[in-house]
């Protein structure tokens, strides 16, 4: 009998043993996660730990900064050491169409329903965030987006300008273009900071043309003479017209007014020109926050990526303003499609007999607490749940924005899925989110009559896109600071259309024109 139980304990022991050692023995994969400047770092975000347990898997964080990863992105696709996962929107659309077709991502359509049941239920309930994971050619699914559909999001930037300045030189706020170039003129020169020193920076901004982002830039305020220019998505610089028209803005009058007014702007430094240098928003949030105060007005997503909380109330949001003939225009961001876009995962060839395991990580991001969690940062850490069930914001720590705290912890750019009926039913609207609803609903939305594209290209197109489509872009680009910085579009406006026209640029407009009929 005792020879029976020991040996009962011994087979316990082993199965024991064998058990930890599964546990312990998690697949290991190679992620790639670009860092924006608040992010922290992923081995620390409590929402990663929460994920790997879930799915078994350990992930090597393969890092670089979103602000240069298109300087290197073309060595890491050239080499031979591929991540297994590129992730937050490490690819663009046509670079997905571009490598799937060369068989360096991993075809996810049928891995889905097999080991995806999060992400398959999504699928069915928003049918509309499946298709805009799938290529348009062959109906495959080689790449997963974000939903994180919000209201907030069908705006790019907002103008500020410093009130407590205006107040101090007696100025009105402003309503015209030529009265907002009079109060930057009035900051530039009139020291409203007190400080006897010309430290004042009017007019603040960032466009970096290789990863632009609308939020920060300057391209609705094009809309005072006529047209406003977007200039993200996979055609920027188009727009659509309240009545359905498509325009490619950098070939019309409007455009080159508005190049020309703002050259004269810059000519009397009311522009601050690190603004084309820049690589991300981060100059901008130094700014905001030097002491003494310098800035005068800024273009961003929101004040509080850019200014202490003690500054708010120096700050007031401007209406778009009005042009010469009394044009008034901000951008609608039709680009995001209520924030269903991206390409937030692809699988590379790399990860062959691991794919099991990614996609069980894969969808873990699509529980409903998880996904919320990737978007606005870890429970216990940034938010926590009400006794109803609500996740609500833990107080922000003092000395940081909302922003920072947010960013630090969580990766927000990722695969997840918030449909718009869950906000302020299953999580609390983001306070920068009422804001910005509020801007829309009440100072822009009259005006935002014009909108960027959101574009869907079949592998054909986005071939066409990554060569000639891209030369014509960069060239436009290349123009447009060139002219804003030196001026002289008057003289080359002429040889400028011509080369576009030798370029192809008709066959770059019929390419836009024809995604955008086959979408609707």
């Amino acid at each position: 009998m005792k020879r029976l139980i020991a040996l009962v304990l011994a087979m316990a022991l082993i199965l024991s043993v064998c058990s930890l050692a599964a546990a312990d023995d998690k697949v290991k994969i190679r992620v790639l996660f670009l860092q924006n400047t608040w992010h922290g770092d992923p081995n620390d975000m409590e929402i990663y730990k929460k994920i790997e347990e879930m799915s078994g898997v350990e992930v090597e964080w393969i890092i670089y900064s979103s602000a240069t990863w298109n300087e290197k992105k073309q060595l890491v696709l050239a080499g031979q050491d591929l991540p297994d996962v590129f992730y937050m929107n490490a690819l663009s659309t046509d670079d997905v169409n571009k490598f799937s077709q060369q068989g360096m991502l991993v075809d996810l359509t049928d891995l889905i329903p097999q080991y995806c049941p999060n992400l398959t239920a999504v699928f069915e309930k928003m049918p509309h965030f499946k298709a805009v994971c799938t290529n348009q050619d062959d109906g495959r699914i080689y790449n997963i987006a974000r939903a994180a559909e919000r209201e907030a999001q069908y705006m790019g930037g907002q103008l500020y300008i410093n009130k407590a300045w205006l107040d101090k030189l007696g100025l009105a706020i402003p309503e015209t273009m030529e009265e907002y170039h009079a109060a930057l003129k009035a900051f530039k020169e009139q020291d409203p900071n007190g400080n006897g020193v010309n430290d004042e920076i009017p007019f603040t901004f960032y466009y970096n043309s290789n990863v632009p982002d609308e939020g920060y830039t300057y391209d609705s305020l094009f809309g005072a003479f006529g047209l406003v220019d977007g200039i993200e998505g996979v055609a920027p610089h188009f727009i659509k017209t309240e009545d359905g028209q498509i325009v490619y803005v950098p070939m019309q009058e409007q455009y080159k007014n508005a190049i020309k007014y703002f050259h004269q702007m810059i000519e009397e430094n009311l522009w601050d020109v690190e603004g084309f240098t820049s690589l991300d928003s981060s100059s901008m949030n130094a700014k905001g926050h030097n002491d003494p105060e310098i800035l005068g007005s800024f273009i961003a997503y929101d004040e509080t990526f850019i200014v202490p909380e003690s500054r708010y109330e120096d700050y007031v949001l401007l209406a778009p303003l009005a042009g010469e003939d009394g044009t008034r225009l901000w951008l609608r961001n039709g680009k995001s499609n209520g924030n269903v876009n991206g390409t937030q995962f692809q699988m590379t060839v790399a990860a062959r007999g691991k794919e099991e395991a990614i996609m069980r990580w894969l969808d873990a991001h699509f529980d409903q607490d998880i996904s919320i969690q990737l978007f606005l940062g870890a429970e216990g850490t940034t938010i926590q749940k009400n006794a109803d069930g609500m996740y609500e914001y833990i107080p922000t720590p003092e000395g940081m924005s909302y922003s920072e705290f947010r960013y630090h912890n969580a990766p927000v750019h990722v695969p997840c899925a918030i449909p718009a009926a869950d906000w302020g039913v299953t999580v609390q609207v983001m306070d920068e989110d009422k804001q910005r609803v509020d801007a829309i609903k009440n100072v822009y939305g009259e005006y935002m009559t014009q909108s960027n594209l959101f574009l869907l290209p079949n592998n054909e197109e986005s071939a066409y896109f990554l060569a000639e489509g891209t030369d014509i872009k960069q060239y436009v680009n290349n123009q447009q600071v060139k002219w804003l910085m030196q001026g002289g579009i008057d003289e080359e406006w002429d040889a400028y259309l011509q080369k576009l026209e030798n370029m192809g640029v008709q066959k770059y407009i019929d390419t836009v024109i024809a995604i955008d009929a086959r979408m609707q």
